[in-house]
């Protein structure tokens, strides 16, 4: 193994996911600038995460294909054009169609650069990098929304023509550090699309991996909830300014970095992780349940943190119990996976942006029971199934 490419991609990862989140702050700004209605903070998340759905798998193959690093920087330097025109316009159907080409090219980022890390890290390791991954992924959104919460106070537009620049920055240093990991295939590439057939499952949902899968869905529309509603929720609800907005944000990314570089690492060497994801998805459940019920600031805040924490080991625990599973294809198998989070993310998003004026914090609790559903589903099955996928 080869720990020099591991440094470059979590450089890397690092640097796209500021870029990624410096515009989350500001998006409800720019909602309520162009007069926008509340359901549609679900509908412009949920148009992303279709994009996610329709492209990962098909990213996924390209890269097994033709290699990581093309697809990196198609995904870094095409994100940064879609914001542009996201957070410049003022048309309401234009801000959409740019929205949902944001969420195509986040899928292949975010696609390849999990299968680099697979790529180059062994499976004794892999969970001890696929924590580092995320726990860059955490550091990384709480100094971009951060930046893009304190640019913002000059002005929103301000953020995402920032936000392009180093885009465009990122998308040069993937070309001038990254080195490749797969050999170019010669043969026609055959694009993977038999998630949009109806009827048509690409892997037994039965199976190890398919349980995952679901749980990953489950699990995305609990985060997703919770994510979609906690900006508009502060800014619109609490009358908080873009800069508070970030704040938020970088403390929840703090805890997530917290657990991802030191307890993951720990309970992945201590515990099975079939077990340890069982208990997070309970932990995340009822905490958030918990911080949405009780009228206690201080309580609610602590069972808030609590949620966080817990649900940012879902992800890696995961990736990595999936990566085992999977074989030569693990590209695919991560695009597939991607679409199914992305599933989650549609369904969290539309749902969360619906019931919102029905009662404010009713997102939050809806994550909760999404957790509860998935500890159950988890619960019952994983030790049912051969781990042979």
């Amino acid at each position: 193994m080869d720990k020099s490419k591991i440094n470059k991609i979590l450089l890397i990862n690092f640097l796209t996911l500021s870029v990624f989140n410096m515009a989350h702050p500001v998006t409800p700004t720019l909602m309520n600038s162009v007069g926008l209605p509340t359901f549609m903070f679900g509908v412009l998340y949920s148009a992303m995460a279709i994009a996610q759905f329709v492209m990962s798998p098909v990213w996924g193959t390209i890269s097994d294909m033709r290699g990581r690093k093309k697809v990196l920087i198609i995904g870094v330097v095409g994100y940064g054009i879609s914001q542009l025109g996201f957070g410049l316009l003022q048309n309401a159907f234009l801000i959409l169609i740019f929205r949902i080409l944001g969420g195509a090219m986040a899928a292949g980022y975010m696609t390849s650069s999990v299968a680099y890390v697979s790529d180059v890290s062994t499976k004794q390791e892999r969970i001890k990098y696929m924590s580092y991954y995320t726990a860059t992924t955490s550091i990384a959104s709480s100094c971009g929304a951060l930046l893009g919460g304190y640019i913002g106070g000059f002005g929103y537009k301000y953020t995402f023509i920032v936000q392009f620049i180093c885009a465009m920055l990122v998308g040069l240093s993937i070309y001038l550090l990254l080195e490749e990991t797969v050999e170019r295939k010669t043969e026609k590439i055959k694009i993977y699309l038999e998630h949009l057939k109806p009827g048509k499952q690409s892997i037994d949902l039965k199976s190890v991996i398919g349980v995952m899968m679901i749980v990953m869905t489950l699990a995305t529309i609990a985060t997703t909830s919770y994510n979609s509603t906690i900006n508009y929720y502060v800014e619109s609800v609490l009358n908080m300014p873009t800069i508070v907005n970030g704040i938020v944000m970088a403390i929840a990314g703090m805890i997530a970095l917290i657990m991802n570089l030191f307890v993951n690492p720990y309970l992945g060497k201590k515990y099975n992780e079939n077990k340890t994801l069982i208990a997070v998805l309970a932990i995340a459940g009822v905490s958030i349940i918990t911080a949405s019920l009780t009228n206690n600031i201080i309580l609610s805040l602590v069972f808030l943190a609590i949620f966080i924490g817990s649900s940012a080991l879902v992800t890696p625990l995961q990736q990595s119990i999936v990566s085992k599973l999977a074989k030569d294809n693990y590209g695919e198998v991560m695009g597939v996976q991607g679409s199914f989070k992305a599933i989650g993310m549609v369904t969290g998003s539309l749902l969360a942006g619906f019931i919102f004026d029905i009662w404010n914090k009713l997102p939050f609790t809806l994550g909760g029971i999404c957790c509860i559903l998935a500890y159950i589903i988890l619960k019952n099955n994983i030790f049912n199934n051969n781990r042979k996928d």
